[in-house]
């Protein structure tokens, strides 16, 4: 650990970075097939718009809280722990949708998954945080949000197309439960909660880890011993301090901007393809792929600016994807049986703008205090974001009214645009304190 000759190869913190990827891939496929799949699965089970609303409603109700309890275990116990935990719930909440046979029971499990499967972003996100500096953190997250961004890509086709073979969407969610093992095996073997407890880490691993923590003067170079006590006897911070940082408190009301956005969009794009367009279950799944493929190149286009061009400045990326995807909203709001032209326009449109904030605001709590307390920091602003999301799963289907027979999402469109207005104005507020000063004065106040 103390080599200091360079590595050659990749980084081992991108190595982590994209196994941590592909596990929550994996683990993002049960709300994906899940959403694609509601059409056949509304009509089998008896579900109406109302229930559909309402399912997605319990599940992010009971995902929110589940995001801060994640989080405060995190910091305890560490990631690893709790991302293995996560895994083992998903699987047996995968393989239990497979089962359901009512109304009632699609509600329950509903609410159920969202609590228990509430523990894989946190610890996710939690350790890359501290394996990456302010220079790579947003890249990084970027990277985490593939999960959510990309998955939908592919995995809506896939399980279209396996449900149309195999005439059984039943089938789908059985397969993708026995899919659990290889996030459990690349998580127990591969992933370490920090550098120096990874076997083979070498000096230059830990220097780039804790630059930012070097630079502050918070610990010396070379000395990598009791790491976390070091930290945090100078720059921990209590819930309430989190509260002062008109930063932190932007990025709570930017998080639930974003929820409500990807939400809309899983949930009510297979939706609104299939009710305005026509659109059959494996044309709808290739229809919604373009959403997201063109989402995964936003998230990492921005990621990347915010890192390299504008050097940790947050704001710019978080204000272009608001103030861009409004108009794209307004167009697919608009379409009503539209040429497929402008449908495809809208779909990547929305999906670019609406995903290439993830990056640049999820790393932003680790930069204005520390990543030792990221835990409890982001899982507060998740617990909000999915909170509110919740809500508006339910507004957006009372919007959507039935007009001469025909369903017109309009007015949930709009709801969307809206929220991103009040995203735009919390982007604005959005400063990133360089951590060596936020120390500082935290020291200040301390001895104050």
């Amino acid at each position: 650990m103390t080599q200091t000759s360079a590595r050659r190869g990749i980084p081992y913190r991108w190595i982590i970075a994209i196994v941590l990827f592909v596990a929550y891939s994996i683990q993002y496929l049960d709300r994906v097939k899940s959403n694609v799949l509601l059409p056949s699965i509304a009509h089998d089970i008896g579900l109406s718009t109302i229930d559909i609303g309402t399912g997605a409603f319990l599940m992010l109700l009971f995902y929110g809280p589940a995001q801060y309890v994640s989080g405060l275990l995190t910091d305890r116990f560490g990631a690893k722990r709790i991302l293995i935990f996560s895994i083992l719930a998903w699987s047996v909440m995968t393989a239990w949708m497979g089962m359901i046979q009512t109304r009632e029971e699609y509600l329950w499990r509903m609410g159920l998954f969202g609590f228990l499967v509430g523990t894989e972003y946190v610890p996710s996100a939690r350790i890359l945080m501290r394996w990456f500096n302010k220079e790579g953190r947003a890249r990084a997250q970027s990277l985490l949000s593939w999960a959510w961004i990309l998955t939908p890509a592919w995995a809506s086709v896939l399980a279209t197309q396996m449900a149309t073979h195999s005439n059984d969407w039943r089938f789908v969610f059985y397969v993708t439960a026995a899919c659990g093992v290889l996030p459990l095996l690349l998580i127990g073997l591969m992933v370490f909660d920090r550098p120096e407890q990874y076997p083979k880490a070498m000096r230059a691993d830990l220097d780039y880890a804790y630059a930012d923590e070097i630079a502050a003067g918070t610990m010396r170079a070379g000395d990598y011993t009791e790491v976390q006590k070091k930290i945090l006897a100078k720059s921990n911070v209590r819930f309430k301090e989190f509260f002062k940082n008109p930063s932190y408190v932007a990025v709570v009301f930017v998080d639930i901007v974003m929820q409500i956005t990807l939400y809309g969009a899983l949930v009510w794009i297979p939706l609104y393809l299939s009710d305005v367009f026509g659109f059959k279950l494996a044309q709808m799944g290739l229809w919604s792929a373009a959403y997201f493929l063109a989402g995964a190149v936003g998230s990492f286009t921005s990621s990347y600016l915010s890192d390299k061009v504008f050097r940790g400045n947050r704001r710019v990326m978080i204000l272009t994807c608001f103030i861009g995807l409004i108009p794209f909203i307004v167009l697919l709001a608009n379409l009503n049986q539209a040429d497929q032209g402008l449908l495809l326009l809208a779909l990547c449109g929305m999906g670019f703008f609406g995903n290439m904030a993830w990056g640049p605001f999820l790393a932003v709590p680790a930069e204005i205090f520390t990543p030792e307390v990221y835990g409890k920091a982001m899982g507060f602003v998740n617990g909000v974001g999915y909170t509110v999301a919740a809500f508006s799963a339910k507004i957006f289907a009372a919007l959507v009214v039935v007009h001469e027979g025909q369903k017109v999402y309009t007015n949930g469109w709009y709801f969307i645009s809206a929220c991103v207005v009040i995203g735009i104005v919390a982007a604005s507020f959005i400063r990133t304190v360089p951590h060596s000063k936020f120390v500082a004065r935290h020291v200040q106040d301390a001895a104050a």
